[in-house]
Order: C-alpha cells, then sequence, then structure tokens
C-alpha cells in the first residue's frame, strides 16, 4: 500500500483552495462601517450616488430600513456600533412623511422636557439625539444628522447641491463672509443689553479679523438696523450673497422667525413663504438659528429649517432648536462652535456639532475669560439659575442637524501677511508675503469690526417718515463700509509685494487684509497695523491716549 505523507494532503487542500473562486477574497474581513445610513426603500437608489461620492473619500456607508419602532432603531444602531468603528448616522426622510405616507418616514424620539416647560415649551421634545446616544447619558457619542425630504427628486436635487458646495470653484469669496441677522430679545433692556453685548464681544474678539462679518439687528436704536420696511429684503439678500453661515439670533416659531417691532408696527424678517425668495446661487450658507421651534421637525408643517432646506438655493445645513431655547445655554453651544470652526480640527459639520454639544454640557478649556462671562450671565438672570447643568443638558438634546453630517466643512487656507506695525498718514504701506501658487491678491487697508468710518448719529426718537426710515439704510450700509482703500493684482508662487496709498482721514487702528484667489483655493490673512497723523519717534508712542482718539 502506498503511503502518502500528511504534507501532501495540505499542500493538495492549499492548492484546492487557491484555485476556487472563492478563496482568499471571501476571507477577507468586511470592512467594518464608520457610516449608518437609515433609508426608507424608496430612496434608497436615490441615495446611492451619496454613498459613492463619501466612499471615494473614504467613508465606509452601511444602508438599513428604517425599524418600526424608535426603540428598534435605537438598537440596531447600538448593534452597528458594537464594531467600535460607527462615528456618524445619517437618516434620510422626514418624521411624518408626505401626507402621512409611513413607508416613507422616519420616526424621531421623544424626551421630557425639564427646564423647557417652565418657559414655555412643550412638554416633551422632539430629537433624534437618542439615537447617537450609545449610553443612555443624554449626550450624543455619534454625530447624526437628517435629510427630513419628501420625495427622490428633492433628495436628488440636495446630494447634487452637496457636491456642488464642496467642489472647487474659482468662486470662493464667498468663504471669508459671516452674515448675522438678530431680533431684540424681548426680555427687558438689562437682559437684552446684556445679550447684545456678549454676542458683540463674541463676534468681535473671536472671528479672525480676515473674515468679513455684517450685523442686521431689529432694534431701531442701532446703526445696524436697516430700513425696517426693508428689513426682510436685506436679511435675505446678506443670505444670497453667500457665506460660511448665515446666523439669526432672536425668537423663533415652527414656521417664522419673529417679527421685527418698530414702535408703530412690525415687519416680517422670514417664514414659510418668503424662504421661496432664498436664491444664493455661489456659496449656500450654513443656517444657525439661536432661535425657538425653527427644526421642530415633528410638526405637522414643515418647519421654517425644513422649508429652507427644499429650496434650490436655500442653506446647505441648517442647525436649529426643535423646542424652546435659552440665551444661557446656547449662547455657550455659539462659544464652542466658534471655537471648534476657527481653532479645531474636525472636517464634517456633524462632528462640529457633536463636540460642540459635549463641550456645551461637560465644559472646556476654550475660551474661558468668555465662558466665565456667559456662566454669570446665566447665574445672575436666569430664572432657574439652580438647573444651569440641566439646561445644558437638555440642549444637547433639542439641537437637531438639519442635512448631511458629513458636509465637509469649508476653511479658507491662511495667508501669511507682513505690513510694518506703523504707518503714518500719506505714505505707503508696503505688504509683502508668500503665496504657495499663481493667482488674483486682494489687498485692503480696513477698520476693525469694532469701529466706523463715519460715527452715526444717536437716535434717541423714532421717526417713521420716509425720509428718517430711508436714512437708516444709508446709515446701514455705512456701518458696514470699513474699507479705506483696496487693490487687486495677479501675482506668481513665491514672494510677493504690493503697496497701499494711506488715504488722509485715516487713523488709529487698523488692518490689513489679504485674499488669494486660485483657480481652485482661497486663502485669507490678515494683520494690524497702527495709522498715525505724525511721525513717530518710537513704536511706545503708540499707547498715548491722544494718538489712538
Amino acid at each position: 500500500m502506498l503511503r502518502i505523507p500528511g504534507s501532501f494532503f495540505v499542500i493538495a487542500i492549499a492548492a484546492i483552495l487557491a484555485l476556487s473562486p472563492c478563496s482568499v477574497a471571501c476571507e477577507v474581513p468586511e470592512a467594518k462601517p464608520d457610516t449608518l445610513v437609515v433609508c426608507p426603500l424608496p430612496f434608497q437608489q436615490a441615495m446611492v450616488k451619496w454613498c459613492g461620492y463619501r466612499e471615494q473619500q473614504g467613508h465606509v456607508i452601511k444602508m438599513v430600513e428604517p425599524p418600526a419602532s424608535v426603540e428598534a432603531l435605537k438598537r440596531t444602531i447600538r448593534q452597528v456600533a458594537k464594531s467600535g468603528s460607527l462615528k456618524h448616522v445619517l437618516i434620510v426622510g422626514d418624521v411624518r412623511g408626505p401626507r402621512g405616507l409611513k413607508n416613507v418616514a422616519v420616526p424621531t424620539d421623544f424626551v421630557e422636557a425639564k427646564v423647557g416647560v417652565l418657559f414655555g415649551s412643550d412638554p416633551e421634545i422632539a430629537t433624534d439625539n437618542p439615537y447617537a446616544d450609545l449610553n443612555s447619558d443624554g449626550l450624543p457619542d455619534l454625530s447624526i444628522g437628517r435629510i427630513p425630504l419628501d420625495t427622490v427628486a428633492e433628495i436628488e436635487n440636495y446630494i447634487a447641491r452637496i457636491i456642488k458646495y464642496e467642489s472647487p470653484s474659482q468662486k470662493q469669496q464667498w468663504q471669508r463672509r459671516i452674515n448675522f441677522v438678530a431680533g431684540v430679545g424681548g426680555f427687558g433692556s438689562v437682559i437684552d443689553g446684556l445679550i447684545e453685548q456678549t454676542t458683540k464681544t463674541i463676534i468681535t474678539d473671536l472671528v479672525p479679523s480676515e473674515y468679513e462679518t455684517s450685523m442686521t439687528y431689529g432694534s431701531w436704536c442701532s446703526p445696524f438696523c436697516p430700513d425696517p420696511r426693508r428689513f426682510s429684503e436685506v436679511a435675505i439678500s446678506r443670505f444670497n450673497e453667500g457665506c460660511l453661515f448665515w446666523v439669526y439670533i432672536g425668537h423663533g416659531n415652527r414656521t417664522a422667525l419673529d417679527r421685527v417691532r418698530m414702535p408703530d408696527r412690525s415687519h416680517l424678517i422670514l417664514d414659510n413663504q418668503t424662504v421661496s425668495k432664498l436664491n444664493c446661487i455661489e456659496g449656500s450658507p450654513i443656517a444657525l438659528f439661536l432661535a425657538c421651534y425653527t427644526g421642530a421637525m415633528d410638526h405637522p408643517v414643515d418647519c421654517l429649517a425644513e422649508t429652507m432646506l427644499r429650496q434650490d438655493g436655500g442653506p446647505i445645513a441648517a442647525i436649529c432648536g426643535s423646542r424652546v431655547t435659552m440665551p444661557y445655554a446656547m449662547s455657550l453651544l455659539s462659544l464652542e462652535m466658534v471655537h471648534e470652526y476657527f481653532h479645531g480640527e474636525v472636517e464634517t459639520l456633524g462632528e462640529l456639532t457633536l463636540l460642540s454639544k459635549r463641550r456645551m454640557v461637560k465644559g472646556s478649556a476654550n475660551n474661558p475669560k468668555y465662558r466665565e462671562m456667559i456662566e454669570g450671565m446665566g447665574k445672575t438672570f436666569s430664572p432657574a439659575p439652580q438647573l444651569l447643568d440641566l439646561e445644558r443638558l437638555e440642549h444637547a438634546q433639542l439641537i437637531q442637524l438639519i442635512g448631511d453630517p458629513l458636509l465637509r466643512l469649508k476653511r479658507p487656507e491662511p495667508l501669511e501677511l507682513q505690513v510694518n506695525p506703523v504707518t503714518v498718514v500719506g505714505n505707503q504701506l508696503r505688504v509683502t508675503g508668500v503665496s504657495p501658487e499663481a493667482g488674483d491678491l486682494m489687498i485692503e487697508l480696513a477698520y476693525p469690526r469694532d469701529r466706523f468710518r463715519e460715527r452715526p448719529r444717536r437716535r434717541v426718537k423714532y421717526d417713521p417718515s420716509n425720509e428718517s426710515l430711508e436714512e437708516y439704510q444709508r446709515t446701514y450700509e455705512k456701518t458696514h463700509d470699513l474699507v479705506w482703500v483696496s487693490k487687486t493684482i495677479s501675482i506668481g508662487a513665491g514672494p510677493f509685494a504690493a503697496t497701499l496709498s494711506i488715504p488722509a482721514d485715516i487713523r488709529g487702528r487698523c488692518i490689513v487684509r489679504g485674499m488669494l484667489q486660485t483657480d481652485d483655493r482661497l486663502a485669507i490673512g490678515s494683520v494690524p497695523v497702527e495709522v498715525s497723523k505724525v511721525k513717530l519717534s518710537r513704536q511706545a508712542d503708540l499707547l498715548k491716549p491722544e494718538l489712538r482718539k
């Protein structure tokens, strides 16, 4: 009998496996998903393009149909999260679905409102946050967003808008703009004044000076109030010009923002009907609503944020509250979002929202001076100062991301500029730097955003005459005209130099801003400069009060 060595059988089996059409490839473990898409079956084909687009960026996508209940969906998400790789959840579909069609709806969860209910909120908060909360502590562990659209065509259109937003373009100037629209709080003159001052401080101090900001404010006393009859027109035009963020601060409801109230009448800002005028061609903003109910996605009628997202020229995403929001917690959330955007490293809007929520609740070492200021405001003016911890936790539940959590944040690249920090009126200001590539360079000499080229007159009495209200508009436009001189030159890669003539009327604290537009990217930078009318013997003289007026 022929004896065959045992090793022969090992070699033979290995050879058979090698020839098998389902050999080594079948033994490679399936990639673990970092993104779970919860999508009704009628919408899944429309989401194939989005999945392929995100997979090209390195994401691993898993798509599931929504289970029959909220609790079952929580279990599904937690089961997928056991792999340890899950970071993002995207829900596709409205909470109720069009005309009540259940096969395209994905229900939201509801949690008890313990603080907001004391101030007029519904007893329950509609929220997707529990789907992202893996350990039931009330804080999100995953980034989460919802695309609450009702038809395949709407979803396909939104996906096309996302791809356009993230694609390189020669028209990227909007990336240096952030526009604010604010109503009057109505909490009383003291609290309103404090909220106004806190907001102004955050905008002035924490938004880098190379960014352009605008404020459209619904207080007739303010130089930042346009002609109130045109308030809605101006607020929408600020949206349509394109910007990184379009931020609304004030009251709101499910289908509209609060009205601007003058002593004689009130004026619309934005509602579900006027959103049809949103027509941003380049640079669709991320809309941030520091307002109540604008994200109430459980309402039988689409909420304001949902209606805006559906517009072709609407926001690319919205961060909003589904119930009553309160100044203390929202101020902390804003503080953390500002820090994370300008100084953080996260790449997506979902991650920015996730980290900002967690830091709002648990605290952080970011901007301690401003956080202490907001904490003091909360303890002094909150109707329930003993519930501030609970108020922060409740806001982690009621803040919703309407849109794609994997939306890639637009951040202009840094542009380093150098100037002589001291210059004299009538001289030439020389600006130098190094450009990474060829492009068009715009250099500006401007006042910082806390100064005026022409100080507006103080308003002490409301005058409803046509002439007076037209003057409101002219003053509003002047307050945003901070640029004294501007020059655009074409430069190549490498060192560059440009000169600006110092106008006769400028003096004091100024900034030099630069914006480099290349074929597919934008770089911005700024540097402070002090302009004096007299030749200074030494830089220390700039500290003299008479030279800083």
